[in-house]
């Protein structure tokens, strides 16, 4: 563009720039919810500071898709507010429907630099970086970052494609903790078995229950609370219209537990050893088209049988409960702050008073009765609770999902039992059922994008209540049926995504990523996790599957506490290339 042109351009945005928001305009644009864990992918994007900047723009900011979208604008955070990134000939964009999508956005020009220096540091260590697609290691790319680090008026620059690095933070203290100096930190745990620890510290079961439970708030009693949670193995369930059968084993658990003087469940004697404490912002929705999630925080308990509720010898079983927190931050400075806190462990000593005391700061956030007040009525930010059991009904494994029963039902403040996400009941295996699903969400599937429903086709049940998948089978595993898929690798993914999919057979896992352990050792990761003994194989192809989970949440760590919204209502500039872990992965 000549220089007199591009100086007319720029005064005729910095004039639009200036123009007020009205709030009648501003509540007109709605961010599309398809977009926050499945953006459109960048081709390029290049930013470009306004001579004459405002308070809600200093740049204009310009992207051209991968895919040919037909939309003439799209709804972005651009700020404080939402912002149309347009291609529709409006001010600033230059020619409607060419591709070239535009915005007046506010960005954070010093935090810019600061990271573009960062990343040409790393290049010098560091040549290449991993590329993961659908939680599987695709391959290893060259690690060559722009070496423009200063924000210009006068020319765009172009915004690097960066994803992450995963080198720069150490996972055992920033994303899975199971250091034996965390778990079993006395002040905060409690072991029934081995009577060490602190009874109802702030990282037991019991004191986690009973925070969930939120007794003021609801007028339930935590211990009501968790022996209503375990009777519902003792009897016979209709979820989603599936017979789920008794698991008689949760009364030999509730027959054993302690009991306080009144009757009730002696909490702090809950059989349930801590294995870890897990951080998955991997899961977080992307700030740039409006998410509000942060992704999760996680405990993972062992159960015990220490108090003798099962006919084995020992004390440690092989079933494990996960407590899954959900984050709510809706900007990209709220995202970056609490990736950040997680970030900074890696200056401490694991197990160290310093780094439980860090940790514990992060924890009592997420974990604190009224966590999340718009969550009626308990107001605590539990997402849900997971149950990986072989010893409410010994030898057979089968996986659970319980959530908060909302107001206004007669279960309400109960967590109750619920359909398992994304995972079809056990009896539609080899059916035609799922395979016509399957072929007809092939796109979806393939993308990541897909959501498995209540019922399908039309109103017979598909989501299920439970699922046994003994020693582990693949989704769709008949030869008669996978050959009239329209693509087989959409069994995969599809696959993957379920719950015992990602447990068992797809992922070569012996059903649990973190296993249960004795005192004094830390838990046994999943290959899955670890990316050891790779590749594994696709039980239906035989294709040759590499995994690294650790890797790919790393990636997304580095990525998310590097980005360079520096202060509220920064602009999410790498948000615009970030691969967020699609929406068909709640797992």
């Amino acid at each position: 563009m000549p220089a007199t042109l591009r100086s007319l351009t720029l005064t005729g945005l910095i004039v639009c720039a200036s123009l007020p928001f009205t709030s009648a305009a501003i509540a007109e644009l709605q961010y599309d919810p398809g977009l926050t864990r499945n953006p459109p992918r960048v081709q390029q994007a290049t930013l470009q500071l306004l001579a004459n900047p405002t308070q809600i723009a200093n740049a204009v900011l310009r992207v051209r898709f991968q895919d040919q979208r037909r939309s003439t604008s799209i709804v972005i955070n651009g700020g404080r507010v939402p912002t149309l990134l347009r291609d529709d000939g409006k001010a600033p964009d230059a020619e409607p429907g060419d591709g070239n999508y535009a915005a007046l956005v506010k960005v954070n020009a010093k935090q810019y630099s600061i990271e573009q220096r960062r990343r040409l540091q790393l290049a010098q260590r560091f040549k290449s970086v991993p590329v993961f697609e659908q939680r599987q290691l695709k391959r290893w790319i060259p690690f060559r970052p722009s070496q423009v680090t200063e924000l210009r008026t006068d020319v765009p620059t172009v915004v690097d494609n960066f994803t992450g690095l995963p080198f720069g933070v150490d996972p055992a203290s920033t994303l899975l903790i199971t250091d034996v100096d965390v778990v079993e930190d006395p002040a905060r745990t409690y072991d029934a078995c081995t009577d060490e620890g602190t009874p109802m510290g702030p990282w037991t079961f019991g004191h986690l229950m009973t925070e969930i439970a939120n007794h003021s708030a609801t007028g339930i009693h935590p211990e009501d609370f968790v022996e209503h949670w375990l009777e519902q193995w003792t009897q016979s369930q209709v979820i989603n219209t599936w017979n789920i059968a008794a698991r008689t084993g949760a009364q030999d658990l509730l027959d054993a537990w302690p009991r306080l003087p009144n009757g009730r469940l002696d909490l702090a004697a809950a059989p349930f050893r801590l294995l870890a404490i897990v951080n998955r912002i991997d899961l977080r929705q992307n700030s740039g088209y409006g998410g509000t999630s942060g992704g999760e925080a996680r405990f993972v308990f062992g159960l015990l049988n220490c108090q003798g509720a099962f006919d084995f010898v020992g004390d440690t079983t092989e079933s494990t409960v996960i407590l899954e927190y959900g984050i709510d931050k809706a900007t990209c400075f709220g995202v970056r702050d609490w990736a950040q806190q997680w970030q900074e462990l890696d200056s401490l000593v694991v197990g160290s008073a310093a780094f439980n005391a860090a940790l514990q700061g992060i924890t009592d956030q997420f974990t604190a009765s009224n966590a999340r007040p718009s969550q009626l009525p308990n107001r605590s930010a539990i997402n849900q609770v997971r149950t990986n059991d072989v010893n409410f009904l010994l030898g057979l494994w089968q996986l659970r999902e319980s959530k908060l029963c909302p107001a206004d039902v007669d279960c309400s403040g109960n967590l109750e039992h619920a359909t398992i996400a994304q995972t079809p009941a056990f009896q539609l295996q080899n059916t035609a059922a799922l395979r016509d699903f399957i072929n007809d969400n092939n796109f979806a599937i393939l993308t990541g994008t897909h959501t498995v429903p209540l019922s399908y086709p039309d109103d017979e049940a598909f989501l299920g209540g439970a699922i046994d998948p003994g020693a582990g089978f693949p989704w769709l595993g008949s030869a008669a049926l996978t050959a009239t898929l329209f693509n087989i690798n959409a069994r995969r993914e599809f696959a993957k995504a379920t719950c015992n999919g990602c447990h068992t057979a797809e992922t070569s896992t012996s059903f649990v990523h973190i296993a249960n352990r004795e005192p004094g050792e830390e838990s046994e990761l999943s290959d899955f996790l670890t990316g050891a003994d790779m590749p594994k194989t696709d039980p239906v192809t035989g294709d040759a599957l590499f995994f690294h989970e650790l890797m790919d949440r790393q990636m997304k760590l580095d990525a998310t506490a590097n980005m360079t919204c520096g202060a509220v209502g920064d602009f999410a500039v790498e948000e615009m290339f970030m691969p967020h872990l699609p929406s068909a992965f709640v797992h």
